[in-house]
């Protein structure tokens, strides 16, 4: 079978890192045509939604597969597209689309229309791709403010469209220690967009209460300017704005440890990029987190400061964190290593144009 023959339209909102790495990927062995269904001014989404529906009208008999990143409203006519004409839609799951958290905010399902249209997509696929199994179906008792149960299959009830987990990569050449000073007991977070309810998703709140009670240890909130932070700060927390994507590096070798005190995840980048840094992961026992850092970093039970706080002391105190750091390196480069989603995406493509 020649790959570049299957032609396929990936429809994405944002084009983030991920997407333009999949996109990179992808267009090595099939004929790509991006497409970007433009949503960040809420107020022209029915409009996006109608140029979409004739883009689809007039080109969408061009293509054999239709890909959407992330499920949503731009997911609602590719997939019933593909559904009507027989064709194979792909949705890959990454995180905001399965949850559904009221108490701040966060997934698709807090707004009943964009859960309804999430729903709808999923029926209508021909196969879900999940970054990480628990954006099928979950359970953490980790945050119990809202439901502990989370998960796509969970919210849209019944569902039985069949799924395939496919983790994403990470390019060791590019993150890799770098040849700079690596603060004793300093902890770097990686969070954008904050003044939202990514603070408290991202464990923001938790990064200053532990920079209150360790006033020895420093702590680095990467992803917001000192003007934006929503609240005050102890003096030892730096706040850095975006940086280029290639710069990170430089970040994660200059601190010891990476924090991930998140609720609600698919599969975080910045923890396994940290690691690949040779940065000693602590995360919260949520998503992916406890498959990323496994042995290899320290695992938070429980949203609760005590629990935390312990946490952070067993990472303070184990004897060795330069090896534990190498370690971390080490198993992301095994189990997450460039390479392996572009193949698996490959072969499965394959597999369901044979059947088609």
């Amino acid at each position: 079978m020649n790959s570049k023959n299957t032609t396929i339209l990936y429809t994405y909102t944002i084009r983030r890192s991920f997407v333009a790495r999949d996109l990179q990927m992808l267009e090595k062995h099939f004929s790509i045509t991006p497409y970007t269904f433009k949503a960040e001014i809420k107020k022209y989404t029915p409009l996006s939604f109608i140029r979409q529906f004739f883009f689809l009208l007039f080109q969408g008999w061009r293509h054999d597969f239709f890909i959407c990143f992330f499920a949503g409203y731009h997911s609602v006519w590719p997939a019933l597209f593909a559904r009507l004409t027989g064709k194979k839609c792909i949705l890959f799951l990454g995180g905001t689309d399965c949850f559904h958290y009221p108490s701040f905010q966060y997934g698709n399902f807090t707004r009943k229309l964009y859960g309804k249209a999430t729903c709808m997509s999923a029926k209508n696929a021909t196969l879900l791709v999940p970054v990480s199994e628990n954006l099928i179906e979950s359970e953490s008792g980790y945050y119990t403010t809202d439901s502990t149960r989370q998960g796509i299959y969970f919210w849209c009830r019944p569902l039985h469209v069949p799924y395939s987990v496919i983790p994403l990569e990470y390019n060791p050449s590019l993150f890799h220690p770098r040849a700079v000073d690596r603060r004793v007991n300093s902890f770097l977070t990686v969070a954008f967009g904050i003044e939202g309810s990514s603070y408290i998703r991202k464990g923001i709140d938790k990064m200053i209460m532990l920079a209150s009670a360790l006033p020895d240890c420093s702590f680095t909130i990467l992803g917001c300017s000192p003007e934006e932070f929503p609240h005050s700060i102890p003096p030892n927390v730096n706040l850095i704005p975006p940086v280029p994507y290639e710069e990170l590096p430089d970040h994660y070798s200059r601190h010891q440890f990476y924090v991930q005190l998140s609720i609600a995840e698919g599969f975080p980048s910045a923890i396994c990029e940290a690691m690949l840094c040779e940065c000693v992961p602590i995360g919260s026992a949520v998503a992916a987190i406890p498959a990323i850092i496994s042995s290899y970093g320290f695992l938070v039970p429980l949203r609760d400061d005590a629990v935390i706080m312990n946490t952070i002391q067993q990472a303070l105190a184990h004897p060795d964190k330069a090896m534990l750091g190498r370690e971390a390196r080490e198993h992301i480069m095994r189990t997450f290593s460039e390479g392996k989603r572009e193949d698996a995406l490959v072969e499965l493509i394959n597999r369901l144009k044979e059947k088609s």
